[in-house]
């Protein structure tokens, strides 16, 4: 009966140290990796749509990389118009969801969701962009990539970058 409890009590802590590994596991991971670089990085719109209105879209970053790293935060938008002029773009960093540590394994992803109006308001303008700059949460330099957004006002809203790959 002795040696039936020893295999019991046994079981029992070895289910429960099993259990705490992968969250011990994730905890070391998720404190390891430096922020993404530009470097590392690509950008790619992953759709938009509009009703009333509102336009959102949907930014994937990829880990182009051989090594981890982190997104952790809102990234930053530019727009230029055609021939390379920048045009007056301002970021509102207050969609959902809000900043956590996503962490970007080589291959994988993190998706930031945007919102603007397309409905001018008195006597703003809704200029079109050519090219859109992106800038990760972290990054001291931005991503260019073809884009045609036509924001009243020049503001556009975002949300953090979140973990997997999302639509709007």
């Amino acid at each position: 009966m002795r040696r039936h409890r020893m295999i019991v009590i046994g079981s029992i802590a070895a289910v429960l140290v099993a259990g705490t590994i992968p969250v011990a596991l994730a905890a070391f991971r998720g404190g390891t990796a430096s922020a993404c670089s530009q470097s590392q990085l690509n950008v790619r719109e992953n759709g938009s749509e509009g009703a009333a209105g509102t336009i959102r879209g949907a930014w994937v970053f990829k880990n182009r990389s051989n090594a981890t790293c982190s997104l952790n935060g809102y990234p930053d938008l530019q727009m230029y118009r055609k021939g390379g002029r920048p045009l007056p773009t301002t970021t509102k960093k207050n969609l959902s969801p809000g900043p956590s540590n996503v962490v970007l394994d080589p291959d994988e992803s993190g998706t930031f969701l945007s919102s603007y109006s397309d409905v001018p308001s008195g006597s703003e303008k809704c200029t079109s962009s050519r090219v859109l700059e992106i800038t990760a949460p972290g990054a001291s330099a931005g991503l260019f990539i073809p884009a045609t957004l036509m924001p009243c006002g020049g503001v556009i809203r975002v949300s953090a970058v979140e973990a997997g790959v999302h639509g709007p």
